[in-house]
Order: structure tokens, then sequence, then C-alpha cells
């Protein structure tokens, strides 16, 4: 894989140049983009995304990292004070075989980015389902015209009660979609205290002060909130705390015609409670994207229940125009010394 270095000339500002590295498909135009944001930055980019990439690009004057990982040796790269993730998790960097977390290293995640596409998503399996569409098609496919239609007519969404697992950037989009349509919302969130979220979104999206939802709970409301879900949206982060955390009590207490819909981590679901709710006719369904083991295999009972609908975790794919929006923003800050977005704490995991 290549390397690109990007240089804007000689340095006019006070203090000195500053290194980022690019491991990510930026193209070249984008890639000059971020070079022009001040003269004291110094870029290294390539296409690359694997630890091969990253590694290619550590160097002892790196200051920052664009990437999905850190160096596999940091002792390379004794001047790194800052990784942005190009994902919303970051389960990739606490796992086992991670390096150990270097306390001067700021991360910061993608949190906002994917909002957009994952809200219309998840807005679109809730009125697929709603209108019936499975049904409709089916009935399409028989070329018959029903001499009762009854059984293709859509319930409304006014009034419908969306349970949101996860009030962050995806979250809380998929609350802006719902209200519109008139659906009641209660949010669940790791911490109800802070109702608000300064961190990236689109202009006009979202719900940056926390004011859609009925109400705010933490995790350890999800049970009670789950017995008023006719939709139940997981867009939780995979911590610690979330493994697991929509369980058998929590299934159990949804509605027999409640829907599931997933689009967060696959671990914070027990799918295989998930599948007995479903092969048990205790759920109206599920709407999946992510799953335990990927690609889903062809033996898993999930393929053949005609109450899910199974897509190949694509629900955030093409937010390519998003991620370049947040990257800008944060190398801009980062070369200010202005505080970044979507600061996340190693610990909590989120």
């Amino acid at each position: 894989m290549g390397l690109t270095e990007r240089v804007t000339g000689g340095s006019n500002d006070a203090g000195r140049d500053i290194r980022v590295g690019i491991a990510f498909p930026f193209d070249d135009a984008e890639i000059e983009t971020l070079a022009a944001l001040s003269p004291r930055l110094r870029l290294r980019a390539t296409r690359g995304t694997d630890q091969a990439a990253i590694d290619q690009i550590a160097s002892e004057d790196l200051d920052g990292l664009i990437g999905q990982a850190l160096p596999s040796d940091l002792a390379r790269t004794p001047s790194l004070r800052w990784l942005q993730v190009m994902s919303a998790g970051i389960d990739a960097l606490t796992g086992p075989d991670s390096p150990p977390w270097r306390d001067e290293i700021q991360l910061t995640n993608a949190r906002g980015a994917y909002a957009v596409r994952i809200a219309q998503y998840t807005i679109a399996a809730i009125l697929s389902v709603a209108e019936r569409h499975r049904e409709r098609l089916e009935q399409q496919a028989g070329g018959e015209w029903p001499d009762d239609p009854q059984h293709l007519v859509g319930r409304p969404l006014r009034g419908q009660t969306l349970v949101i697992v996860g009030y962050g950037g995806i979250g809380r989009e998929i609350a802006r979609l719902a209200r519109a349509h008139g659906m009641r919302i209660l949010a669940v969130k790791a911490d109800p205290s802070r109702p608000g979220d300064e961190g990236f979104r689109l202009p006009g999206t979202g719900d940056p002060d926390g004011s859609l939802p009925e109400r705010i709970t933490g995790l350890d409301g999800l049970v009670e909130a789950a017995r008023e879900a006719d939709f139940l949206s997981i867009t939780l982060p995979l911590t610690r705390r979330s493994r697991g955390v929509v369980s058998r009590d929590v299934l159990a207490a949804l509605p027999a015609h409640a829907w599931i819909v997933n689009t967060g981590r696959a671990l914070v679901l027990d799918q295989a409670a998930l599948d007995a709710a479903l092969a048990g006719g205790r759920l109206g369904g599920a709407v999946l994207d992510v799953f335990e083991e990927e690609p889903l295999p062809a033996t898993s009972p999930l393929w053949q229940r005609p109450n899910v609908i199974i897509s190949p975790h694509i629900s955030g794919a093409g937010a390519h125009e998003e991620l370049l929006a947040l990257a800008t923003e944060n190398v801009r800050r980062f070369v200010a010394g202005e505080p970044l977005l979507n600061r996340v704490d190693i610990e909590r995991g989120y």
C-alpha cells in the first residue's frame, strides 16, 4: 500500500508543525482539503485501514492518527496524543489483544456520523412493519386481488411507543424522525443524568438538548420501559455494562406484538433468547442488521423465521461524507488546540 505525504509549505503560524497520519480511504482531493486546514499541518496518508496500514504510518513524530486502531508498538509513537476512530463503538480497542491504553492519548469516535443513515434504516424498518409490506408482497406474488384486504391494512405509527436503547447521536436522530410520525419516545441511556449531547451531528439533525423523549432512564429501567414498547430500537455501543443488557428478562417484558430493530452491537442483545421468543410466538418480530457471528451462518434458524428481516450489517454504510466532515472539524480543532468532538472515556467505553 502506498503512502501519500501532504504538506502545505512553510509554516507562518506560531508553534511547531503537527503531524497526523490517516489510515482511511479518503481520496486525493479530500486529503488536499484536510491538508489545507493549516500551514502547520503535515499529513501522511494511506487508503489502507488494517493494522499493517496503521503500523506503516507510525513514526516517532506522529501527533495524531485517524484510523481504527493504535499502532501495534506504541514505543514507535512517543508523541502520539490523539486517535480518531471512524466507528461509533470502540470495543475493538478494549479487547484482550489490544495494546495498553496510554493516558495522554485523547480518543474520539465517529458518534453522530452514522446517525442519518442508521436512523433512516430504522424508520424504514418500522414503517415497513407497520404498513405490512411483507404481507403485501406475498399477496402480490400470488397474483390475486383479495376479497377481504383487511389483513393488508397498515397500523398508524401516531401514538405508538418507540423505546430507544442507546440515546447517542444515532438514537437522537431516530427520535427526531419518529416524532415526525407522531410516535411517543422513551429513551434508555447509560447516564440519564446527562440528557444533552455535544457530539458531532449534521446541522438540523438529532436532539441535542434531549427534549424529544417523554422520559430518559438508565439501563436499570430498561425492563420497565420495554413493557410499554411497540417498537424497541437498539443503538447501544458494546461496553462491559451493555453486554447482554437486552436480556431474556427484557424480551419477556415486551408486549407480544412488539418488534425489535437492532443496528447497535450484536452482543448487546441475547440472540439465543431472541430466537426462542420468536420461535415461541412471544414477539411480533425483529429487524436485525448485526449478529453474534458474521456472516450469519446458513444454519442459523433466524433465516427461516417468517417474522425476521435480515440485512448484512449495512445500516450505516455509505457515510463517507459525514466521516469526512467529522475528520475535518476534529483535525482543525486538534491543530488549533481546541476541545475535540466526540471525546471517549476508554474506561467506560463510550
